[in-house]
């Protein structure tokens, strides 16, 4: 299935629109290509794009001492964006980084206020995606918090397969909290 009919699928999912809704829902977007390090934003800017990304992968992240330290990826047919940033209007202190050649679908807040402004149940898909990037997040936090680097590794192989092989092990083991010595013993 096309990238563009699994996510009109999805939202027809969510909420009940016809097919004006999902023009005016498409209409919305504009194309962008990354190549591989191109940032989709940069630490101290104001998010003000959200994507759906049609192929390729992203990775959310801050500097520590130097370090990226990895909060999340995306990839294909999954949004990127800061929601932090993104809905208060306020400076980003992460940085979205393409990991591989991505090509997404975004939109800017101006457009995505002007499609709930036009069509008022798009909202749902905010509060939808929102509660499911939150879930995702507070999963990711238990697991750090209660789960040795082995059980944390297997969740992520059964939470994530499709990263396992995308990703850069050193990038997987500071997601992971752990050291990427840890993490090479741990795939044997």
């Amino acid at each position: 299935m096309e990238m563009i009919d699994k996510l009109i699928t999805e939202i027809r999912t969510i909420a009940d629109f016809s097919a004006a809704d999902i023009e005016l829902f498409l209409g919305s977007f504009t194309e962008k290509v990354m190549d591989k390090g191109d940032h989709f934003l940069m630490e101290g800017q104001v998010s003000k794009h959200l994507g759906y990304i049609k192929n390729g992968l992203t990775m959310h992240y801050r500097i520590v001492d130097g370090i990226e330290i990895p909060v999340d990826f995306a990839l294909e047919n999954e949004w990127v964006a800061y929601l932090k940033s993104f809905t208060t209007g306020t400076v980003s202190d992460m940085s979205i980084k393409a990991l591989e050649p991505t090509h997404l679908l975004t939109m800017s807040s101006a457009a995505m206020d002007a499609l709930f402004t036009k069509q008022p149940k798009f909202v749902a898909l905010r509060s939808y995606y929102t509660e499911r990037s939150f879930i995702r997040q507070i999963e990711h936090a238990a697991n750090l918090a209660t789960l040795n680097a082995k059980q944390r590794y297997y969740q992520f192989m059964k939470d994530h397969p499709a990263l396992i092989n995308r990703v850069p092990q050193y990038y997987i083991a500071a997601y992971l909290g752990i050291k990427p010595q840890s993490l090479s013993r741990l795939r044997k």
